[in-house]
């Protein structure tokens, strides 16, 4: 959620994502997937249509995270207590991934990313 006016949807989820796992991550290995999406939909995905204004963005990180650091956030509860956050960190394989959750907004970003990937529309990895 943008916590500001200012509009930065990656910014903030480089934030969200460090302050709920402790993960630096850079922002030049952040590809915005929405971005791929008909500019008709104003590359942003509506979770709900009819039954909330809520829109996001979805994002890949392309960077490298060490393995010690994924492994230990396995079962982690983290997130701002102070402001009403208690989340809990599963960490599961990829291709097993889409499966094991019901979770909507972890769907969508998998459906976009594979559509992407089969699209050739990811940018390289330097």
């Amino acid at each position: 959620m943008l916590d500001d006016d200012k509009g930065d949807l990656v910014g903030t989820a480089v934030r969200e994502v460090e302050e709920e796992t402790g993960i630096h991550l850079n922002l030049e290995d952040m590809v915005d997937l929405t971005a791929f999406l008909d500019p008709a939909t104003g590359c942003r995905v509506i979770p709900s249509p009819g039954g909330w204004d809520e829109e996001i963005g979805i994002f890949l990180y392309r960077g490298c995270v060490n393995k010690d650091v994924i492994t230990q956030l396995k079962g982690k509860e983290t997130g701002l207590h102070d402001r009403g956050e208690l989340i809990k960190v599963r960490v599961v394989p990829y291709a097993t991934l889409w499966h094991m959750t019901g979770y909507a907004k972890v769907l969508m970003a998998f459906a976009i990313y594979e559509m992407a990937k089969k699209e050739g529309l990811l940018p390289s990895k330097a």
